[in-house]
């Protein structure tokens, strides 16, 4: 089975490609799905978050306030730490029983969907990684639409990550989304082809 860690910047159309996995068969592990089951309610990580970030990072159903924490990030690089810290050793390991299920069923694929695959060194874990590739300005202007949070939130919010270069540097495929879905899916079914012939076998 073909491990693969996809990852790019905020906005760069990653949860698009998750789908265009999906459509082919493929099974999909969403990072920031784990990350949430980290921390939902009632869990030791939900009691950790508020300890540390005070009610404030509540809303009012109770529930994680990820607007509220995700503005203490921005201008917090302690506070990323400890989210981190508290956050991705449950996450990696919930990727590790997805990524050992779906060997076990006879897969000849399994999609692990990480935002941070590289800052937080995790490509050992996969086979290749692919990169949804996106340039800096295209991507400040679709986190700002889709988040709405100002430019210079945005591009502090991008500068947590490392820049779209690198991770092109670092990935073993990339794909492109940066002239809308057309390109996309055709640029996908390239990329699809690839692991497929990797893969030894089809889906």
């Amino acid at each position: 089975m073909v491990k693969i860690g996809l990852t790019g910047g905020a906005a760069s159309g990653k949860t698009t490609v998750c789908e265009l996995f999906r459509e082919k068969g493929v099974a999909v592990s969403i990072a920031d799905d784990l990350a949430r089951d980290a921390v939902r309610v009632g869990s030791p990580g939900f009691e950790a978050v508020v300890a540390w970030f005070g009610d404030g990072v509540v809303s009012g159903d109770g529930e994680l306030d990820r607007s509220a924490l995700r503005r203490k990030l921005i201008s917090d690089t302690e506070a990323r730490r400890v989210l981190e810290s508290i956050v991705q050793p449950e996450v990696i390991r919930l990727m590790g029983e997805f990524l050992e299920r779906e060997k076990e069923r006879g897969a000849a694929m399994a999609v692990c969907e990480v935002p941070l695959l590289f800052e937080l060194d995790l490509a050992h874990m996969f086979d290749l990684t692919l990169h949804v590739g996106v340039g800096r300005d295209t991507q400040c202007a679709r986190l700002m639409e889709r988040d709405g949070v100002t430019q210079s939130e945005a591009e502090r919010l991008l500068a947590l990550q490392l820049s779209d270069e690198e991770k092109r540097g670092r990935a073993d495929l990339v794909l492109e989304n940066a002239r809308g879905l057309s390109e996309l899916r055709g640029g996908f079914y390239k990329v699809f082809e690839k692991i497929i012939k990797k893969s030894h076998g089809s889906l």
